[in-house]
């Protein structure tokens, strides 16, 4: 609890190392196992995966400076985590520190392992449940506090659902996440992919939409940049909002929200100052063009929206006071991004607090009951235990 609010994290995340793919790949294929690299000279964590390096980045000039002149200044927050190797102890000591009662846990790096697109879909399925298997016995540290959320390729969607189902009925996990960009020329809104959508439906889970700047998939909106100037600066302010934009296009206007009315979406860590424009620009493209596209829409993409799908802000988005102006407060989450130094940790909680122009009762709703409806949890076992 922070100054009264309960909170949820709805985007919390974790650091992989060498044991996820070491310990927990199938041994089928652990002659391929992803090779860990240690950290680059910016302290990122990376792999050489079948003759790939990930992140594709992780050692170019062009990146390493500009992480280097960001982590800097909060060296003397991060060197103790990282020397600790971003353990479950240390979220947990972070989430007392922001007054975080509960969080859910992503990825950082295992999705971008899975991101390249001639990956064989068997060994695909099988490092997405390499580290599913890794975050359940990481958030097993306090399963109360800590939930995790598993990630799935689409290099075949019935691979995907298969894993999707075991690891949240076998493993506990609480939402099942895909990357926003396609994967292997498969795109969120193909029909192939309606047998995953079903599967997370039928679970009864969140399917969250999250991006990454590592992407090594050939369609990827930030390689444009690649070998110009900018690039760091580029590759992160465009690749997670706009794959973001164009994932949740997709899925709205693509028929999904139409087909599994009872499945949520999350879109996740892409800002939201972007969402009254895009959902506007949505409904008035449909308007005009839809008559004529071959799926069939019974409601607006704003109308799909605002009934099943989330979106979560920044802890410092300035513009989230306008977002709840246009489209009210009922369908934002916020995360402060820990263990990522581009976020305000140890401060993110009071600067949400902080915001000027949102309401407490809005900050109420973001920072709980709407992370309660999204994940499906138990308002009162929670609550008793926050």
């Amino acid at each position: 609890m922070k100054d009264g609010f309960h909170v949820i994290d709805a985007d919390l995340h974790v650091i992989e190392g060498a044991a996820v793919y070491e310990r927990h790949l199938d041994a089928r294929f652990r002659e391929r196992a992803p090779r860990y690299l240690g950290l680059d000279p910016a302290n990122i964590p990376h792999w050489e995966v079948a003759g790939r390096m990930i992140p594709p980045w992780a050692t170019s000039d062009a990146v390493v400076g500009p992480q280097r002149a960001l982590e800097a200044p909060r060296e003397d927050i991060y060197a103790p985590i990282r020397a600790r190797g971003y353990d479950a102890a240390c979220a947990l000591e972070a989430m007392d520190t922001e007054g975080i009662d509960l969080a859910v846990l992503y990825r950082t790096f295992a999705h971008m392992v899975v991101s390249i697109d001639d990956l064989d879909a068997p060994f695909a399925a099988a490092l997405c449940a390499a580290f599913n298997d890794w975050l359940a016995d990481y958030c097993a540290a306090d399963a109360q506090r800590l939930k995790p959320a598993a990630i799935v390729s689409l290099h075949d969607p019935e691979l995907a659902a298969s894993e999707a189902r075991r690891a949240v009925a076998e493993k506990g996990h609480v939402a099942v996440v895909v990357l926003p960009m396609p994967v292997a020329g498969r795109y969120l809104n193909a029909p192939e992919c309606d047998v995953l959508w079903g599967e997370i439906e039928r679970l009864g889970v969140p399917l969250a939409v999250h991006g990454t700047s590592g992407g090594a998939s050939d369609d990827y909106v930030s390689n444009r940049f690649r070998g110009h100037p900018g690039f760091r600066t580029l590759n992160h302010a465009a690749s997670f909002p706009q794959e973001l934009m164009l994932a949740m296009g997709a899925l709205l206007v693509g028929g999904v929200c139409e087909r599994f009315p009872d499945l949520r979406i999350a879109f996740l860590e892409g800002a939201c100052g972007w969402l009254p424009w895009w959902i506007e620009r949505l409904d008035d493209q449909w308007r005009k063009y839809g008559g004529g596209e071959a799926v069939k829409l019974s409601a607006l993409p704003s109308e799909y929206f605002r009934r099943q799908c989330f979106i979560a802000t920044e802890v410092d988005e300035a513009l989230l006071s306008v977002v709840i102006d246009r489209l009210g407060d009922d369908n934002i989450v916020v995360s402060t991004d820990y263990p990522h130094a581009d976020g305000p940790y140890p401060h993110g909680t009071e600067t949400f607090l902080a915001l000027e122009g949102v309401s407490a009762e809005s900050k109420r709703k973001i920072l709980w009951d709407n992370c309660l409806r999204l994940y499906g949890f138990d308002a009162q076992g929670f609550a008793a235990s926050a």
